[in-house]
């Protein structure tokens, strides 16, 4: 298993500013493992992308998600505060919603 991946909610930590980068196992992050998505449908997942409401990290439980905040950038989702706004990075996070779903989706095969 590659280090930092697999984090259970057991291990959450807390906070006082808000990350910028996701974290070693973010849903969001291209090398994120496939289908490590907490036991949600891969679609029902991808439809938080483009919610307009809060979604809170899986690691650092009193932070959004960083990940989710660069894919909604990455894809040009407009954002409005109280939501995480971060800068587009798509070398380490996913550029559209067919990428995100073909790499979720392999574990299924």
């Amino acid at each position: 298993m590659p280090k930092g991946k697999l984090i259970a909610s057991s291990l959450n930590n807390r906070s006082r500013r808000q990350h910028n980068t996701p974290c070693s196992d973010c849903p969001w992050r291209r090398d994120s493992l496939p289908g490590w998505l907490g036991g949600t449908e891969v679609k029902d997942f991808l439809l938080l992308g483009h919610r307009d409401e809060k979604y809170n990290c899986h690691v650092i439980v009193n932070q959004q998600c960083a990940g989710l905040a660069i894919y909604k950038s990455n894809t040009c989702k407009r954002v409005d505060p109280p939501l995480l706004k971060l800068p587009k990075d798509t070398t380490k996070v996913f550029a559209t919603p067919m990428e995100f779903l073909q790499h979720h989706e392999r574990s299924k095969k």
